[in-house]
């Protein structure tokens, strides 16, 4: 153990007395666990490391001295040395899921959600943790948002293991973003059926029948929800809204009018009565409290701005401004598969750029910059468009100031960033900082794990 070098203060009575126990017995794993735990507790990373390494010297294939190796390494931050290790941990001792349910999270954590998915996929069909593996494809297709995916992972469980409550539910809420509103109906239906769903499930089930037209059994499935809770805001506003796709504009209005008695300034309830004007052609009145429900929707309301900027657009075109509605068609048309308004707002101005439609681009991103102005991705689109309108300058001055501010967590944007720099340097004619920049961004993703 003296070979370890282990630092002076790190060596404790407890340490000294382990050390010696080991040249007694140097295949005792235990001992080699005991002080790495000691001196992780001390943030003593590497020197922990270096413990279980001269441990599994002795016993090369000791679940536990790799396990903690592992552990140790993500602790300290190498968690690129961390996954290569839990791999090891994986392919030595494959009926252990704990080593697949790290290198899940390391690649979630690290934006490669596929990696994870393909991981399970090699699970061979007859492994006793198919099933866990399944289970676990469709917990990472959940949080990638892959609709597709999640699906046919839920398919192939209830196929091979059998149907259950949790299986049903999320086979329905994952075909209704899917828009197969009648086998999101189906599934939710057998939820039901197999345990006790909650409100916001026979929401997501009276949804699924609104969008089929089966308005009667939409507003049943609602009216079992307002037995329970009569006030509940989103029973309320669904009915609203069900009741003005009926063309029964009277009733919304005698729903829209208790909602806000109940919940005054409700940004939906404001698209709500936007789309009443509209549909009775008060186009002034229907703009202003479409545009005031907009402003009020948090980004993350996916389909309530997918909405809002749709009655937006069909406001504008009938009062004759069609580069206004066209805008809003387009922003309405971004955020039907998106998971909120950022990612649908600047994957369209990103890809406006690609295809040199500048205009476009940069009123996309002025509404983007105003919902986040401190984003990197989106200061780092601005510059582009900086540079295509012929302006380098401006797009050196954003991009010095905002990527020495852009956190270390978006890596991948600062990367992008030091791109554009050098390409906006190289349109000024200063080409020695032009090549500056794209070696700092070579030597950045040189760096990453």
């Amino acid at each position: 153990m003296n070979s370890l070098r282990l630092p002076k203060k790190a060596v404790t009575p407890a340490i000294a007395k382990l050390r010696a126990d080991l040249r007694k017995e140097p295949r005792r794993a235990s001992a080699y666990k005991q002080i790495a735990r000691i001196l992780i507790g001390m943030e003593y990373y590497r020197p922990a490391a270096r413990v279980l390494r001269v441990g599994l010297e002795k016993l090369p294939e000791d679940q536990g001295l790799l396990e903690n190796l592992a552990r140790a390494q993500q602790a300290g931050g190498f968690s690129g040395a961390a996954a290569k290790t839990w791999r090891q941990v994986k392919n030595l001792f494959p009926e252990s899921f704990l080593a697949y349910e790290k290198l899940e999270r390391h690649y979630v954590r690290s934006g490669r959600p596929v990696k994870a998915v393909n991981m399970y996929h090699r699970v061979n069909e007859d492994d006793p943790l198919k099933e866990k593996s399944l289970e676990r494809i469709v917990f990472v297709g959940k949080e990638a948002m892959d609709v597709p995916g999640t699906i046919k992972a839920l398919k192939k469980l209830v196929k091979r293991y059998g149907v259950t409550y949790h299986r049903s539910r999320d086979l329905g809420r994952f075909y209704f973003k899917a828009d197969n509103f009648n086998q999101a109906a189906r599934w939710l239906e057998k939820a039901f059926t197999l345990g006790e769903g909650d409100h916001d499930l026979r929401l997501n089930l009276a949804l699924a029948y609104a969008r089929q037209k089966k308005y009667r059994r939409a507003e049943h499935q609602i009216d079992l929800i307002l037995t329970e809770k009569p006030n509940s805001f989103a029973a309320l506003i669904n009915l609203c809204e069900f009741s003005i796709e009926e063309d029964n504009l009277e009733k919304a209005k005698r729903i829209l009018a208790r909602l806000e008695k109940l919940y005054s300034h409700n940004s939906r309830a404001a698209l709500a009565r936007g789309e009443i004007a509209l549909h009775r052609g008060a186009l002034a009145a229907a703009e202003e409290a479409l545009r005031s429900g907009i402003r009020g929707t948090a980004y993350y309301y996916r389909w309530e701005l997918e909405r809002g900027y749709r009655l937006l657009g069909a406001t504008l075109e009938r009062g004759g401004s069609r580069e206004d509605a066209s805008l809003c068609r387009l922003l309405s048309d971004s955020l039907h598969n998106a998971p909120d308004a950022y990612q649908a707002f600047i994957e369209l101005a990103e890809a406006k750029i690609e295809q040199h439609e500048i205009t476009t681009a940069a009123r996309v991103l002025e509404k983007l910059s105003r919902m986040f102005p401190n984003n990197s991705r989106v200061l780092i689109a601005r510059a582009e468009v900086e540079i295509f309108n012929g302006y380098p300058l401006r797009a050196i001055e954003m991009l010095n100031l905002g990527l020495s501010r852009t956190p270390e967590k978006f890596v991948r944007d600062k990367i992008n960033g030091y791109r554009v720099l050098g390409h906006a340097y190289k349109n000024l004619g200063d080409w020695e900082s032009a090549r500056n920049s794209f070696q700092q961004a070579e030597l950045i993703e040189r760096s990453l794990p």
